[in-house]
């Protein structure tokens, strides 16, 4: 499939008024030491990180070396691959991550993964399936183009509650919940029904990105994060919603109590951020793996 330029910069952020576009013009807004908070490129998000302390660095290596062990074989097989955004300057990477993966295999659809895994869909290949968490922008304004170009399908796991929110909400968002050290431009339903049509499965990732764990001892939390999401997107979009992220994605951040209520709440699948292998018929359907990588990462992690 290919895309042309002009289908391309359909969706170039100047064509586009979010939120961080709208916080630029608040009066309210004091930026600290007036350097403005938005985060447009991998290299904002680098230069204004704070300094990664060891064990950050120990991970980063480890892995790398895990990736060298564990790239993707030629016999049939299913991994799943997910990451947060994808900024200009880092689509010229992303590319070559993708191409690197579909010159090794097919990428399925989360139906897909689901038949995979239930034992209906057998694989004669290596297959992959990606996904993007957190609702950013960029996803849809540069990653999507790319996944258009290659025909690959990809989901998009987003916390409803946060898209198309004021600009205090998403600041404290991207800062606070997400734990960047700035703002990253959120889509709006707008960027999410244009995706849809171009491809892009929109999922949830709870409305506000809640860990699993803190709110599973109240119902009412449970149905508004996990059941007021779902149905935030079906009325949004107009389209099922089946799949479901958990926020943070680790063992601690779920338990068997929110795992059964997402059961209950009409998901046919979670997906976690927990590297593993993905077995038919032996698979929880409810707890999918997925391995962590961000464009920028080393190709070796692949």
């Amino acid at each position: 499939m290919s895309v042309g330029r002009e289908q391309v910069n359909l969706y170039k952020p100047e064509h586009m008024l979010g939120p961080v576009a709208r916080l630029r013009t608040d009066p309210g807004f004091d930026a600290p030491h007036h350097q403005p908070l938005e985060i447009t490129t991998q290299r904002d998000l680098a230069e204004r990180s704070e300094p990664r302390d060891l064990r950050a660095h120990l991970r980063q290596a480890k892995l790398s070396l895990l990736g060298q062990f564990s790239r993707p074989a030629r016999q049939p097989s299913l991994r799943l691959f997910f990451c947060h955004y994808v900024f200009e300057d880092q689509v010229k990477a992303f590319a070559q991550k993708i191409r690197y993966l579909a010159d090794r295999g097919t990428f399925l659809t989360e139906e897909e993964v689901l038949k995979v895994i239930r034992g209906a869909k057998s694989l004669n290949q290596p297959a992959f399936h990606l996904s993007f968490d957190d609702g950013f922008r960029n996803v849809v304004t540069w990653a999507l183009p790319v996944l258009r170009d290659l025909d690959v399908p990809a989901t998009f796991f987003v916390p409803t509650s946060i898209i198309g929110a004021s600009p205090d909400i998403v600041r404290d968002y991207c800062m606070n919940t997400a734990g960047h050290p700035g703002v990253i431009e959120m889509a709006d339903w707008d960027d999410l029904g244009r995706a849809q049509e171009h491809g892009l499965s929109i999922a949830s990732h709870t409305r506000t990105h809640v860990r699993f764990s803190r709110i599973s001892g109240s119902n009412s939390r449970m149905e508004d994060e996990i059941a007021g999401s779902k149905a935030d997107i079906e009325a949004r979009l107009g389209s099922p919603c089946r799949m479901i992220s958990w926020p943070y994605g680790t063992h601690t951040a779920v338990d068997d109590r929110s795992l059964e209520f997402v059961r209950r709440a009409g998901y046919a699948a979670c997906f976690s951020a927990i590297r593993g292998q993905v077995v038919p018929r032996r698979t929880n359907p409810f707890s999918i793996p997925r391995h962590h990588f961000e464009a920028h990462w080393p190709m070796a992690q692949f």
